[in-house]
């Protein structure tokens, strides 16, 4: 076992800065083969994946970050045999929650040396791979809005999502899957591989790594008043009750309608209809902490 750590040093209000230290004082990883190198910009992540790769010297590849350098590191290790773990620092952690990850540094660096991998599924839209959770509409104008605020974080995120939650225009989306196509005008249209986009906000309860489809989460806007009794299923798994929620599951999909602002796994990204997206049914080999689904 030889494990490489790619840490984003400015995720968790600095703490990956300090993950060094706290594996070095850990008696688990006394004998433990393993390097640390810090991302220094965006993208940066891939950059160190590649030249790891070509190395050729690493059994493991582990993302030390937030929701943007799992999604570079994990994306850069498609179709290899090197096991991807993650660590997770950031604000929301929706592939490593629905994983089984601890979101506490210590107990999820024991668990990268489980011992225990799988094969899971990816996504791919117009080309670009998605572990988690991506779409259009209402969040992902939320991941543009964020996106413009110096400070990062999940107050700055609430706020975007408060300005927008009342301006922010349901579309219609022509939807074709299967031989089936349908209009749906959607508040939220979600492309989920996993259950939650993170903080354990379930738009997929039922969604899975490791059966070959993909979810397809289409929410109309709630009513004022049924707000609270919707953040309380969005939170606890029940989201799937409301009546103004459909989930379809599918291998492949496309998309037509009003699409620019789009988010791939949080992050806010720019793309034209038609969305063309599919599974890449188990790509990636990534080290467990438990069974996951």
């Amino acid at each position: 076992m030889r494990l490489l750590f790619i840490v984003n040093p400015v995720s968790g209000t600095g703490a990956g800065k300090k993950m060094p230290e706290k594996i070095r004082k850990m008696p688990e990883y006394e004998g433990i083969d393993y390097d640390i190198r810090f991302t220094e910009y965006a993208g940066h992540a891939r950059i160190l994946v590649k030249e790891a790769l070509a190395e050729g010297k690493y059994t493991h590849i582990v993302a030390v970050g937030g929701d943007g350098t799992v999604n570079e590191v994990g994306t850069s290790l498609v179709g290899t045999s090197v096991a991807f773990g993650v660590v997770s620092l950031g604000s929301g952690n929706g592939f490593a929650r629905h994983l089984g990850y601890s979101v506490r540094m210590k107990k999820a660096l024991r668990q990268l040396l489980s011992g225990a991998y799988a094969q899971i599924d990816l996504l791919e839209i117009n080309g670009t791979y998605s572990l988690n959770v991506s779409g259009v509409g209402y969040d992902a104008e939320v991941a543009h809005e964020f996106n413009r605020f110096r400070i990062r974080g999940m107050i700055s995120y609430i706020f975007a999502g408060l300005k927008l939650w009342f301006s922010y225009s349901p579309q219609t989306y022509r939807i074709s899957y299967g031989g089936t196509t349908r209009e749906e005008k959607c508040f939220i249209l979600s492309l989920a591989n996993t259950s939650q986009f993170g903080n354990n906000a379930f738009i997929a309860p039922h969604a899975s790594l490791r059966d070959g489809l993909m979810d397809v989460c289409m929410l109309r806007r709630p009513n004022l008043f049924k707000v609270v009794y919707f953040l309380f299923c969005f939170l606890n798994g029940k989201i799937d009750k409301l009546t103004y929620y459909k989930d379809i599951q599918c291998r492949e999909i496309t998309i037509e309608g009003p699409i620019n602002h789009v988010h791939i796994d949080g992050d806010a990204a720019v793309m034209t209809s038609p969305l063309h997206a599919r599974v890449l049914p188990g790509a990636l080999k990534v080290v467990v902490p438990k069974f996951a689904k």
